[in-house]
Parts: structure tokens; sequence; C-alpha cells
């Protein structure tokens, strides 16, 4: 003989606010249709999906969801449909993942329908696997859920369900580098930060950022395992070389390389390999008293992207380091000669260490 279980109804009313203080990751529940009147029957939509009803108009009280429909009364199709919408939390830039799955139905024709889009559209019934749909705070995005519990049996209650996951997109981190090469003024130089435009005409500059390597984390989800980001993600590393003379700018020169994670790039770790150039400044015509600045800038950048880099969605510095370097041009007198003469015999032993 069945068993009839009544269900008390008391639906919880929090703020919004209160929701967003507690979980990061939220969404608002739309109910579009409820069957959830005679004894017998539960239509809810739970969060956390072993929760509570969370009840229309209020937002999830935890990243996970289910939707289910049971039903008792012989005969009957008792309905739970409803939507989300109204995202909070997200990474740095406001994105998120919506997962859906791990669907159950018992009975008849009792059945679950997933999101297939993301205005609202409904998947076919009993749709296996896993959907995964990247999203945004603001993105104004709607996604249905529906359970039908069809009881047709005299021995079992009829039950469908389906679960729901909300998480942040993963930002890119820095796992190595990098390991920047200022140039390299010392050969040149004598007294206390002076260069000699007669035995060095030509300054030889080269610069480099290192090698970077990058990691983009799985999102790790508590209903369905590790899942890829549904967004892209770019890893950038730019070197940029300024040079004043007297307190003007005479020259600039930016290199950059970069390396992709596209959306459901399930790769972790990549690596891009060293930016940096090589230029020589010519200081042959300069008086004396002439005044240089070396700048080398290194900058490490992530730009998120919305869905496979639909729009840019932010960019985050993961590394921004300047390395500045001054010096005179100055002839130097004859007392100076001798230090001028053991800056030669550097450069010299340098240039055959080199060959």
């Amino acid at each position: 003989m069945k068993r009839a279980s009544i269900r008390g109804s008391l639906t919880a009313l929090v703020s919004a606010a209160a929701i967003v203080s507690s979980y990061a990751q939220s969404a608002q529940v739309i109910y579009e249709q409820d069957d959830n009147s005679p004894a017998g029957v539960t239509t809810e939509f739970r969060s956390p999906w072993n929760g509570g009803d969370v009840g229309n108009g209020n937002f999830m009280s935890a990243p996970t969801g289910r939707i289910i429909a049971t039903n008792d009364v012989i005969g009957t199709t008792f309905v739970i449909r409803v939507r989300l919408q109204n995202f909070t939390g997200g990474d740095s830039f406001g994105r998120l993942a919506l997962m859906a799955g791990n669907g159950f139905r018992r009975t008849g024709n009792s059945q679950y329908q997933l999101p297939s889009n993301r205005s609202n559209g409904l998947g076919p019934a009993n749709q296996s696997g896993t959907v995964v749909f990247g999203t945004w705070v603001g993105s104004g995005h709607l996604f249905g859920l529906r359970a039908a519990a069809n009881d047709n049996s005299l021995t079992a209650s009829a039950e469908a369900r389906a679960d729901v996951e909300i998480r942040n997109a993963p930002m890119l981190s820095l796992s190595s580098g990098p390991s920047p090469s200022a140039p390299n003024l010392t050969p040149y130089l004598w007294g206390s930060g002076n260069i000699d435009p007669v035995a060095f005409p030509n300054v030889g500059l080269s610069w480099s950022s290192g090698a970077v390597s990058g990691v983009r984390n799985l999102i790790a989800t508590t209903l369905f395992g590790n899942i890829a980001s549904p967004h892209s993600d770019r890893l950038i590393v730019r070197t940029t070389l300024d040079i004043a003379r007297n307190g003007s700018s005479i020259y600039t020169d930016i290199d950059q390389a970069s390396v992709d994670w596209n959306a459901s790039d399930g790769t972790v770790n990549k690596s891009i390999g060293s930016v940096g150039d090589s230029y020589t400044l010519n200081i042959s015509d300069d008086p004396n008293g002439t005044q240089y600045l070396i700048c080398l800038r290194v900058q490490v950048l992530h730009e998120g992207y919305q869905d496979n880099f639909a729009s840019l969605a932010g960019t985050a510095t993961l590394y921004d380091q300047t390395f500045c370097q001054n010096f005179t041009v100055l002839v130097p007198e004859p007392a100076s000669m001798i230090a001028l003469g053991t800056g030669l015999v550097g450069l010299l032993a340098m240039r055959r260490r080199r060959q």
C-alpha cells in the first residue's frame, strides 16, 4: 500500500543583501509553475541541493540547488518550473559558470529538463550529462529548469529532479616568473655614474622579462566534479623600455607575447617565453652634463573575457615592476683616466668572454 507524505510549507523570507553577504555565488529564483497543493505532492527548488525550499523571488542560499517534484497522487502529474536570474558574486570580473545535470526520474512519464540556452529555454526531456554555461553579473541571462512527476504506478511514488550549481570563473595566477634583466650599464661607467662619449659613443642596451608560467585552475564543484571555465582568458607578458634625455623621452620600445585559454579549455598550466629587445644608444654628440634616465617596466597581465573572447570583461595585473638607472655624459679629466681605464679593461674582458 502506498504511503502518503504530507509536507508543511513554510517559506523563509531572506533579503538579497543577507544572501550575498553569506554566499559569493547566487541567483534569484522565480517560480513560473508550482503545482504543490494536495497532500502527497512536493514541488520545490531547494538550496543547498539537500536543504529547504527557496521560495519564489528569493535568492539561493548556497551555490547549489535542486529542482524536485514528488507525487503520491495516482493518475496525476505535478510540475515545478523555475528560472534563475539576477546573478551575484563572480570572479574579479563578475564572471560565473552555471552547471546543471544529475537528473533523476521515477515512474511513467516523470521527466526533468535542463537549461538549453540563456534565455529561459529548456533542453530535451531527461537529458544526460552536464550542461555548462558562462554568465556574469548584470548579464540579464535567464536559465530555466523543469521537473514533472507523473504518478501512474500503484507501487512507487513518482519523482523527477535535477541539480544546478553556480561557481565563480577561475582567475589566472603565476606559478613562476618573471625574472627581469635590465640593461647593464656597468661596463661603460666611470666615477659615480658617468659615461665618456669619446670612449663609448654607442651604448649597447639589451633587456628581457624572463619566462613566465601561468595557471588557470578547473572549477571545483560540489555536484559535478572539476569543470573547465566557460569563459576565455589571456596571459600577457610585456616589456616597455623608455629612455629620457634631460627629462624628455626620446625612445620607447614595447614588446609583448601572450598565451590563451579558450572557453572550455581544460589545460591548467601554460607558459610564455622571455620577452625583450635590444637598442644602441648614440651619445657621441651629447655635450658634457647631458642626463639620461633608462627605465625598464615589466608587466604580467591577465585579460579576462566573457564566453570565448566575446568581449573583454576586465584586466588584472599579476606583476608590475619598473627598474630605472641613470647616467651623465661626461668626458673625464686626466685625473679620472685611471678610473676610465679600469672600466675599459672590464669591458674588453667581458667582450672576450662573449667571443
